[in-house]
C-alpha cells in the first residue's frame, strides 16, 4: 500500500517516506506514526492510544511524542503554527487532516511489465505464462534481471539524491571593526546584502534573505543562531576595517555550524573610489562554493559578474539610503526616498535604486499616510523598473502586494503570478498571496501561502506580523493564536508581535490576557499609536467603554496617520455602529489597507446583516458577484 499527499508518497511495503521521488530518511517511529495518524484519520487520535500502539505501551514521555510530531510535520512540509497536515486538538490529541490518496503499488515499480503493452502483468506474471508464451527461461530471467537493476540503480539515485541536500547558509550582518568609523556601519550593512544576493544566484546553495539575516544584527553568537534557525548549517561572517590609503579591509569566515569548524577564511581590500570595490563579492561566492563543494554554473558565473552601477557617486548615494530606509521611521523612509531618487539622477539604469524606492514609497503607504496619497508613486516607481528590466521579478512581486493593499484585486493576482513565474523564491510573493487569498476567505490557500513564505524567510518580521492578521481574518483564530506565540517567541522583545497576539485572544475571548498582551505592546512600542488602538480594542472586546474611548482620544492627540478602519472596530465592539461606519467611510476615502480584512473579519460578524456593510463590500469588490468573478478569472 501506498500513501500518497501532493509530492510525497508514503510507502508501507518499502518502509520508505519519497518527496519528488526521492527518498527521504525518516527515523522508525516518525515513520509508524505516520502512518497510524494516516490510517485513522477519520477521527481524533488521543496521545494516549499513540503510546499504546506506536510505541506499544512502553512508557514515553509527553515531550518524545510532542517531538515525533513535529519532526512528521517537518517532513511532510507542515509546521506547528499551520497545522495543514497533522492538527494538534489542545489537550487530547491528534488528527491527520490532509487529503491523502491510497493506491495498491507504486508507480515506480510498474515499469516491470510484460513486453507487450498490457500495463496490468508484473513480472512474476510473465514468469507464470512463460510456457504458454514460449518465452525462453533465460529470457525471463534476464527480465527479471534488468528490473530488479532499474528498480537497485533508482533506490541507489533516490537515496544519494537525499543525502545531498543543498547548503543551507546564512550570512549574518558584518561588524565594523571597534578600532575603526563607526561610520562604516552603511556600508558594513550593503555588503551584507549584496553577498546574500550574489550567493542566491547560485543554485546550489539555500540562503537566508536579508530580512531574516538582519535579525541577527544585534546578536551573532551561534547559540542564538541554532536556537532561531536550527535548520542552518553553514554561517559566512565578515569585519570591516581601515586598509590603507583609504582603502578598505574585509574579512571573511565560513564557518560550519554543526561543528565549530573554520571551513574558509579571507581577506579582500576594496577601493572605495572604483567599480572594482564589486569584485570581490563574486570572488567571495565563488569561494564560499568551492568550500560547500557547490558547483557554479557557467551562466551564473556571468551573472555574478554583473555589478549593480558603474558610478561611484550613485552607489554611495544608495548605500546611505538603503541605511536611512533600515531605520523604520516615517522621517527615515522619507529620507531614503530622497537619497535613492539622487542616486538615479546620477545613474538612470540603476535598477536596485529603483527597486529601493518602489519599496520605500510601498512601506509609506502601509505604515505612515494614506495609501490613496502614496501608492501611485509605487506604481510609477515601479514602471521605472519595469522600463529598465521588464523580467524583474523583484518589482511584480512588491508591485502585487502593493496592489492587494489597495484592493485592485485582479491587478494583483495577476503580478503576483508573474512574480512567481519568474522567481518562485520570493517571500513578498508568497506573502501577497495570504493577504489576497484572506481577502477573499480562503483559508486552505492562506495556510499554503504562508508556509511557503515562513519557508523562504523564516524570521521576516513583516511575515509574522501579516500572517497573524491573515489567520485570523479567515477565522483560523487557533492557528493565529499558534502562529502569534511563535513569532511573540522569535522575535522578543519587539512590541507588533505581541500586539498582533493580542487581537487573537480578544477574538478566541481571553480578555484579559488580551489586555495584559496589548498593555505590554504599548509599553514596549513607547506609546505608538497602533498599539494604543489595539488596546482600545482589547478594552472594548472586555466591555471596558472608558477606557477604550480614552485610548482612542490620546492616538488621535499623536496627529499621526492611523487606519480609521482598526478605530471603526473599537466602536463597533462598543456597539456605536453610525460612528463606526462613518470610520469605514473614511477609510475608503484614505484607500486604507486595512479593509482588505472586511468581508471576513471576524470582529465585523454583528454587522453582516446591516445594510451598509453590504454596499461596503460592493464598493471594496469583495461583494459575493465580485468573489465569484475573481475566483472564475482564476
Amino acid at each position: 500500500m501506498i500513501y500518497r499527499l501532493r509530492d510525497i508518497e508514503i510507502d508501507l511495503a518499502q518502509f520508505e517516506l519519497r518527496v519528488d521521488q526521492k527518498i527521504v530518511q525518516v527515523e522508525p517511529k516518525v515513520f509508524d506514526l505516520i502512518v497510524y495518524l494516516i490510517q485513522h484519520r477519520q477521527r481524533l487520535v488521543t496521545r494516549e492510544e499513540l503510546f499504546q500502539t506506536v510505541w506499544s505501551g512502553r512508557e514515553v514521555s509527553d515531550t518524545t511524542l510532542s517531538n515525533h510530531i513535529k519532526s512528521a510535520r517537518k517532513v511532510l512540509g507542515d509546521n506547528g503554527n499551520l497545522q495543514q497536515i497533522i492538527k494538534t486538538v489542545r489537550s487530547r490529541g491528534y488528527q491527520f487532516i490532509a487529503d491523502v490518496e491510497e493506491c495498491a503499488k507504486a508507480e515506480v515499480h510498474t515499469a516491470s511489465t510484460t513486453l507487450t503493452n498490457d500495463s496490468t502483468t508484473s513480472v512474476s506474471e510473465i514468469a507464470g505464462v512463460n510456457r504458454a508464451r514460449k518465452l525462453p527461461l533465460s529470457l525471463s530471467k534476464l527480465i527479471i534481471l534488468l528490473t530488479a537493476i532499474i528498480c537497485a540503480l533508482w533506490f541507489y539515485n533516490a537515496t544519494k539524491t537525499a543525502k545531498e541536500l543543498p547548503p543551507y547558509l546564512l550570512v549574518v550582518p558584518f561588524s565594523v571593526s571597534s578600532l575603526h568609523n563607526a561610520n562604516l556601519a552603511p556600508f558594513a550593512d550593503q555588503i551584507t546584502r549584496e553577498l546574500i544576493q550574489s550567493l542566491r544566484k547560485i543554485s546550489g546553495i539555500k540562503i537566508i534573505p536579508p530580512p531574516s539575516s538582519f535579525m541577527f544584527k544585534d546578536n551573532k553568537q551561534r547559540s542564538h543562531i541554532r536556537e532561531k534557525l536550527p535548520e542552518v548549517n553553514f554561517v559566512l561572517d565578515g569585519v570591516i576595517s581601515e586598509g590603507r590609503n583609504g582603502n578598505i579591509r574585509v574579512t571573511v569566515e565560513l564557518e560550519n555550524l554543526q561543528n565549530d569548524k573554520l571551513l574558509w577564511d579571507g581577506d579582500f581590500d576594496i577601493q572605495l573610489q572604483s567599480t572594482n570595490r564589486f569584485n570581490f563579492q563574486s570572488k567571495i561566492a565563488s569561494s564560499v562554493s568551492k568550500s560547500l563543494k557547490v558547483i557554479i554554473l557557467d551562466k551564473e558565473r556571468q551573472v555574478l559578474k554583473q555589478i549593480p552601477t558603474s558610478n561611484v557617486q550613485a552607489y554611495e548615494l544608495y548605500v546611505q539610503g538603503q541605511h536611512q530606509f533600515s531605520l523604520m521611521t516615517h522621517e527615515s523612509v522619507l529620507a531614503s526616498i530622497d537619497l535613492f531618487s539622487q542616486a538615479i539622477a546620477k545613474d538612470n539604469t540603476f535598477e536596485a535604486a529603483y527597486i529601493a524606492k518602489a519599496n520605500a514609497y510601498r512601506v509609506i503607504m502601509i505604515l505612515f499616510d494614506q495609501p490613496k496619497k502614496v501608492l501611485p508613486k509605487v506604481i510609477s516607481s515601479a514602471i521605472d523598473v519595469l522600463e529598465i528590466n521588464p523580467e524583474s521579478a523583484k518589482i511584480m512581486s512588491l508591485l502585487g502586494i502593493a496592489y492587494v493593499h489597495a484592493w485592485q484585486w485582479e491587478d494583483a493576482w495577476k503580478m503576483l503570478t508573474k512574480a512567481h513565474d519568474k522567481d518562485p523564491t520570493l517571500a513578498l510573493t508568497e506573502l501577497g498571496f495570504a493577504l489576497y487569498y484572506a481577502a477573499i476567505g480562503d483559508a486552505k490557500q492562506v495556510k499554503q501561502a504562508l508556509l511557503n513564505a515562513e519557508r523562504l524567510d523564516p524570521l521576516n518580521l513583516e511575515i509574522a506580523d501579516w500572517g497573524l492578521w491573515a489567520l485570523l481574518m479567515v477565522n483560523e483564530v487557533d492557528a493565529a493564536i499558534v502562529w502569534g506565540k511563535d513569532k511573540v517567541k522569535l522575535h522578543h522583545p519587539l512590541p507588533y508581535p505581541v500586539v498582533n497576539l493580542s487581537v487573537a485572544e480578544y477574538v478566541a475571548g481571553n480578555f484579559e490576557r488580551s489586555v495584559q498582551l496589548a498593555e505590554q505592546g504599548v509599553k514596549l512600542s513607547q506609546r505608538e499609536v497602533f498599539p494604543l488602538i489595539i488596546l482600545a480594542q482589547s478594552y472594548a472586546a472586555a466591555g471596558n467603554r472608558e477606557k477604550a474611548l480614552a485610548l482612542i482620544k490620546e492616538a488621535e492627540s499623536a496627529q499621526q496617520y492611523m487606519c480609521p478602519y482598526e478605530t471603526a472596530v473599537v466602536h463597533v465592539l462598543l456597539g456605536e455602529v453610525n460612528k463606526a461606519f462613518t470610520l469605514f467611510e473614511e477609510a475608503v476615502n484614505f484607500q486604507s489597507n486595512c479593509l482588505i480584512f472586511t468581508r471576513n473579519d471576524p470582529r465585523l460578524a454583528s454587522l453582516k446583516n446591516d445594510e451598509r456593510y453590504n454596499q461596503l463590500l460592493t464598493v471594496l469588490a469583495l461583494d459575493d458577484a465580485s468573489i465569484s468573478r475573481l475566483k472564475t478569472a482564476r
